[in-house]
């Protein structure tokens, strides 16, 4: 089976970038120790820029990734954000793994063997880190070895006598190795997070109508704010009629009825609200963020309204009530339960009354509920 990179894997992805901080520390002043002894032995104008650029570059990616890893922690991370922060720890990569290529091939036209030992042990040391750590992202990867590995290989190639031309030949083998160890460990890391994400996507998704479930619908609780100034909504509801349906049409055309019930709420809602099936024909949808109180009664019949229309299911034409009930609080003192139980009664109250929407609110907020039901 083939695991694609969809959104939310490659969001997962660039997020592993953010644990590279140790081994790119440990790269930076490898540069510089070696650069710095390189430059007294030898001196050099390249041999310098390359050890001052690579110093600045990786101390620049390790401010690059705490902040990436803060942005994580405060924020949502969109595709965009993932793309941004991706292309910021490439430039440096790239910068870092030109550095550590130049002050290798510059050091292999010099015929200090000492040097060329300490020169071998930074490409091969680096190469590898490359290929372990940054393999998530395999052109970067695939990239930095390239930059820092070839133009050594030609060095050391030119370098003339029997040693360096075996040396040579095992830098280019490695190369090759590298190249197929990035795309090994791209591919299983892929498939990793892609397994890791559907389980937890069943973990929290209905599977016969896509919806949310009672475990999603906590966890998105307990994460909503808490201003002062908004109130957060539940509706509860269930359908009118489904058992008919399922015992005149059967089971099959019931489950089907469901899924496309699960499709015209997802397309009825726009975020942060969010539907949950709470188990057979029953219903709920938490609405935050809800400021004049008549956007969740005007949501209610909207959700109402859309629902009871007709279903074309196996060439049957299907019809089905809907008993709807909401209720609100204020944001910073919302309890799921309590709210779950008082929309749930609501909508036992519309039952009773032939279908449609009921409400009912703490006396707290001081709304009237019979004008924002009418």
């Amino acid at each position: 089976m083939k695991y694609r990179e969809t959104d939310e894997v490659f969001k997962t992805l660039v997020s592993e970038l953010t644990s590279t901080i140790s081994p790119t520390t440990i790269m930076g002043l490898t540069i510089l120790v070696v650069g710095l002894f390189a430059y007294e032995s030898l001196g050099g104008i390249g041999i310098m820029l390359a050890t001052i650029g690579g110093s600045i570059a990786s101390l620049a990616k390790i401010f690059v990734t705490v902040a990436h890893r803060r942005s994580n922690a405060t924020k949502r991370v969109t595709v965009e954000d993932a793309t941004r922060w991706e292309m910021a720890h490439g430039l440096l990569t790239f910068v870092v793994a030109a550095s550590v290529g130049s002050l290798a091939t510059v050091v292999f036209t010099y015929t200090d063997l000492t040097l060329h030992i300490l020169a071998t042990a930074i490409i091969f040391g680096y190469s590898a880190g490359v290929a372990i750590r940054i393999s998530i992202r395999p052109f970067i990867a695939a990239t930095a070895i390239m930059i820092a590995g070839l133009p050594t290989t030609v060095s050391v190639m030119l370098y003339g006598d029997t040693a360096h031309w075996i040396l040579a030949a095992i830098c280019a083998a490695f190369l090759v190795a590298a190249m197929q160890s990035v795309w090994h460990v791209y591919r299983t890391a892929t498939k990793e997070i892609y397994l890791r994400l559907e389980m937890e996507h069943q973990a929290r998704h209905d599977p016969l109508t896509g919806l949310r479930n009672r475990t999603a619908l906590g966890e998105t609780f307990k994460a909503l704010g808490s201003a002062e100034n908004t109130m957060t909504c539940v509706h509860c509801f269930d359908l009118d009629g489904f058992k008919s349906v399922n015992d005149r049409f059967g089971h099959a055309v019931g489950d089907e009825l469901l899924a496309t019930i699960g499709k015209r709420l997802k397309e009825s809602l726009d975020e942060p609200s969010i539907a949950v099936r709470v188990g057979g024909d029953e219903f709920a949808i938490l609405q935050p963020e809800v400021r004049p109180p008549v956007e969740a009664d005007i949501l209610a019949r909207n959700i109402v309204n859309v629902l009871s229309l007709p279903y074309l299911i196996s060439g049957e034409e299907i019809s089905i009530g809907v008993s709807l009930g909401y209720t609100a609080a204020l944001s910073n003192s919302a309890k799921l339960e309590h709210m779950m139980a008082i929309a749930d009664k609501a909508s036992y109250r519309a039952k009773r009354n032939g279908g449609g929407v009921d409400c009912e609110f703490p006396s707290t907020l001081n709304l009237c509920t019979s004008s924002l039901a009418a």
